[in-house]
């Protein structure tokens, strides 16, 4: 759940970046500021609950996040944690947090969405990883 919030995230805001970047000039380049400003703040309290969530699933306090305030070193060592397997029993936050998996034979059978594989991950993670590179490019080679 948490990875897939983070790359929706993660996309949303490089399109709309990119988007700023690209007509930095113009009445929609402002528009477009304006807009990733308000999904930042918008998406803020989400963002800490869900990341919450997962330090909980590892056993973690929500404060841990405090601890990406420490320049760089602090960064990396929550994102370390974020990605973490979460416990395998209950511990001090509750119980393990799972799902039933929905196969693509139970889907037919429910109506029930099929649940995402590992492979479908994987592929989710490459492109918001490109998406997100390629973004970056654009907003360099434009504010160049």
């Amino acid at each position: 759940e948490y990875w897939r919030f983070t790359a929706l995230y993660i996309c949303l805001s490089t399109i709309i970046q990119v988007l700023s970047a690209l007509l930095s000039d113009t009445f929609l380049g402002i528009v477009f500021s304006l807009l990733s400003l308000a999904i930042s703040f918008g998406l803020l309290l989400p963002s800490i609950a869900v990341s919450v969530r997962r330090l909980h699933d590892i056993g973690k306090s929500g404060w841990m996040l405090l601890v990406s305030l420490i320049p760089l070193v602090g960064w990396f060592y929550v994102v370390y944690l974020l990605a973490k397997s979460g416990d395998e029993d209950v511990n001090e936050y509750g119980p393990v947090v799972g799902y039933e998996t929905v196969t693509a034979e139970m889907a037919s059978e429910t109506g029930l969405e099929p649940t995402p594989t590992s492979s479908m991950d994987k592929a989710v993670a490459i492109i918001t990883v490109v998406i997100y590179v390629v973004g970056i490019a654009i907003v360099v080679a434009t504010t160049k």
